[in-house]
């Protein structure tokens, strides 16, 4: 094989990359071209010799930090192969990968706060309800499930089902991100991690020892029976590897957290609670990769099926993972883009809500409330979900109260020992109100 290459080769080499005519190469590139559908003849007419197209490809995998990862998972082994649609979309989410929700300078903090939190509400409803056990079984217990884990987490109150202790329990854990990625994820830190995440403290962090995981009344997991049990200690010693080592050749941070989600997955080294646990090791890993705002975007908003399918069982000992891991990177770049337009919108809401109450000398969150009053009469408003949402001391929530209650907005009551604020009779008529504007 030629030790270089000349520059007209390369730049047709490089305009056939452009126009997508050689991506296929980088999946089969010990296959010559000129077999393939739409290279016939092409070796005379762009002098493209095979050992140069090789050469080319080996220095773009080099310059690119990108190479063909072929590892065990779990039961069967897999490889994934460099494409260029790999790199464009490896590109693109690491051009992303800058984003930060503060980077909106115009919301106050607990504007961006508040965005942040719905966001990571939304994103760790449907989790709890992968794990089998807790799966509903029609569209109106799905609803209602959520909406119930919504209201507790929005509200503060205590969790009154196992799903919304699930819930409860992964959110918090995920607001304590930047604490549980200040360690390396060696074995012990796996099985400290698990034992936090679990609620039955006799099986947090303790291998499987059953044959199998096999969850009552559904069946065996999605991801199915899991590896034997002498296995395990073995596959979790690779697995904290992967993320603790360095590759040769290099393998991008984004591609090993996907195999990481899937190789625990696979494994189903505890007796429950697999799932969450592959999601929040993934999170945990990304964080420490410098993705900082990646666990916090709408990852699973739109795409939670297709995220949480495992990968292909095809009964051979190797498949090519490719297309999966491609598939997957979109959604990497698609949280990107919609954590983006989350806070884009959040700030056209914030500016629009400024303009509209600017005449009644009150802050951004007082207009909010306000504007929720009035959209929604019968909406009742505690202190406790205010500065929960809001990321307040209890006292801030309550004066942002208390002056609208003087202002004549709302009206103040008391259930219990929890005081209630609704809109005051006749307050959508006050000449000094929004509807002037």
């Amino acid at each position: 094989m030629n030790e270089s290459i000349d520059k007209p080769t390369a730049l047709l080499l490089i305009q056939a990359l452009d126009d997508g005519r050689l991506d296929y190469l980088f999946q089969a590139a010990h296959v010559d071209y000129t077999e393939r559908d739409g290279f016939a003849n092409q070796n005379a007419t762009l002098g493209l010799p095979r050992d140069a197209v090789a050469h080319l490809l080996g220095a773009v995998r080099r310059a690119q930090g990108l190479t063909i990862l072929a590892g065990a998972w779990g039961d069967y082994a897999g490889w994934i192969t460099l494409s260029a649609e790999m790199v464009e979309l490896l590109h693109w989410i690491d051009i992303r990968a800058g984003f930060d929700f503060s980077s909106a300078t115009e919301l106050p903090d607990d504007e961006i706060r508040h965005v942040q939190n719905r966001i990571l509400i939304e994103e760790v409803l449907p989790l709890g309800l992968t794990m089998g056990e807790l799966s509903p079984t029609n569209e109106i217990e799905l609803s209602q499930a959520m909406n119930g884990a919504r209201r507790m987490l929005q509200e503060g109150r205590k969790p009154s089902t196992d799903y919304e202790r699930w819930v409860l329990r992964f959110f918090e854990m995920m607001k304590r991100l930047p604490e549980l990625a200040a360690a390396p994820l060696t074995v012990d830190r796996l099985c400290e991690l698990h034992a936090q995440l679990a609620l039955d403290k006799t099986t947090g962090g303790v291998y499987r020892t059953s044959e199998h995981t096999e969850n009552p009344g559904v069946g065996f997991a999605a991801d199915g029976r899991g590896a034997l049990p002498q296995r395990i200690p073995s596959e979790m010693s690779a697995i904290a590897s992967y993320a603790t080592d360095s590759q040769k050749p290099f393998v991008h941070p984004l591609v090993k957290t996907i195999v990481y989600f899937y190789w625990i997955r696979r494994v189903q080294p505890f007796a429950v609670a697999n799932g969450l646990f592959a999601r929040l090791i993934a999170h945990i890993y990304e964080y420490q990769q410098g993705y900082r705002a990646l666990p916090w975007t709408p990852l699973t908003r739109t795409q939670s099926s297709e995220w949480a399918v495992p990968p292909p069982n095809v009964g051979e000992p190797r498949f090519d993972a490719t297309t999966f891991v491609i598939t997957r990177l979109h959604l990497f770049l698609n949280a990107y883009i919609e954590a983006e337009r989350e806070l884009d919108g959040a700030s056209r809401r914030y500016r629009a809500l400024c303009a509209r109450f600017h005449g009644l000398g009150i802050n951004h969150r007082q207009a909010r409330i306000l504007d929720k009053a009035f959209e929604t009469p019968t909406t009742v408003f505690t202190i406790r979900h205010h500065a929960r949402a809001r990321g307040l001391a209890y006292e801030t929530a309550r004066q942002d109260f208390l002056q609208l209650v003087k202002l004549g907005y709302l009206e103040q009551t008391k259930r219990g020992r929890v005081f209630e604020f609704r809109l005051a009779m006749g307050a959508e008529k006050k000449p000094s109100g929004p509807l002037e504007s």
